[in-house]
Parts: structure tokens; C-alpha cells; sequence
């Protein structure tokens, strides 16, 4: 039986605004996900995706499923997430975009969890293993933003609000597994 593989690699990180990018709230980059024998993004097929987005929502499936029926967000792999909404009710931002970007289900199953891409492959794999991508993934997303400019925060107050609840909800989702 050959070896399970969920791979996800992120490359050329970037701000859209680089003469500017103390007011480009998103970082941008290049992603690969491949989900068992399948490649679900390539690297050269697009080299700016929203992976502050991705990072979020894949923290969020530690813990949650993201499925067609309950997904977590429009894709987990936005193109562009450029408003934020706060939502009153939960501890969470609704992040949106355009219509433009990649999804995979994910299920929780005891201590494994099931990928399952638009073909309809599953992946089953240990719980430890996606919860070890995801959080280098997202290591790697935050790490760009300590290393970049301090962001200048928006002057309108939802969208301040709002962005300040993505990284108070980040942190949050981040410290449960560290």
C-alpha cells in the first residue's frame, strides 16, 4: 500500500502592494497541495494566492470539518481575501473574497483525518500528521508578517475590529496546539 501524502508547500511570499506593504494586510505566495496522487494546486498555476486566508482556515480545521454541507469558509484556499467581517455572535472573522479558489473537504475520524478532493479521492491520515502541516504552514505564513514592516491598521473601525479578531482568533487557534 503505498505511503499516504498531504503535502503543502508555500513559496514566494509577498505583498501586493510592495511599494506599500505596511498597508497590505494580506501576504500572497505560492502554494502546492498535493492530496495522495493528486497535485490540487501547482505552484507555477498561480503565484498569488491569499495565504494569511489559508492559514487561517486550515487552523481551523484542526478542530473542525470543512466540508461542501458545513464548510468554514468559501474555499480553503482563497485567491483574494481582501474584507473581513466581524462576526458579533462567535470569536471568528468571515473572511471574503471573489469565487476564484480551491477547496478540499476535511473530516475528523477518531485520530485520523479524511481528505477528499473536487475528483473525489479520499486520503485518510493521521490526525498528527496534518496537524504538524498545518502548523508549519502556518508558522511560515506568520513568521513573513514578524518579518515585514509593522501593518498600519485600518482607519475604518469594523475593518480595524476585524482584523485585529483574525489575529486575536489565529493566536487563539494556534496556542491549542503548541
Amino acid at each position: 500500500m503505498p505511503n499516504p501524502i498531504f503535502e503543502i508547500h508555500l513559496s514566494n511570499l509577498h505583498w501586493i502592494t510592495e511599494d506599500h506593504p505596511e498597508t497590505d494586510l494580506c501576504a500572497h505566495g505560492s502554494l502546492y497541495v498535493q492530496i495522495g496522487n493528486e497535485v490540487v494546486l501547482d505552484e507555477e498555476a498561480n503565484s498569488s494566492w491569499t495565504v494569511s486566508a489559508t492559514a487561517l482556515l486550515l487552523l481551523r480545521t484542526l478542530e473542525l470539518n470543512h466540508t461542501k454541507d458545513c464548510p468554514i469558509g468559501d474555499q480553503l484556499v482563497p485567491c483574494c481575501g481582501h474584507t473581513l467581517y466581524l462576526d458579533e455572535n462567535t470569536e471568528e472573522v468571515y473572511i471574503l473574497g471573489c469565487a476564484t479558489g480551491y477547496n478540499w473537504d476535511v473530516r475528523h475520524s477518531t485520530d485520523k483525518i479524511i481528505l477528499r478532493t473536487a475528483k473525489g479521492l479520499p486520503l485518510v491520515i493521521p490526525f498528527t500528521v496534518y496537524k504538524e502541516k498545518v502548523l508549519a504552514f502556518v508558522s511560515q505564513v506568520e513568521q513573513f508578517y514578524n518579518v515585514s514592516l509593522p501593518k498600519e491598521l485600518p482607519t475604518n473601525n469594523d475593518d480595524r475590529k476585524a482584523y485585529l479578531k483574525f489575529w486575536e482568533e489565529w493566536h487563539r487557534r494556534r496556542s491549542k496546539w503548541e
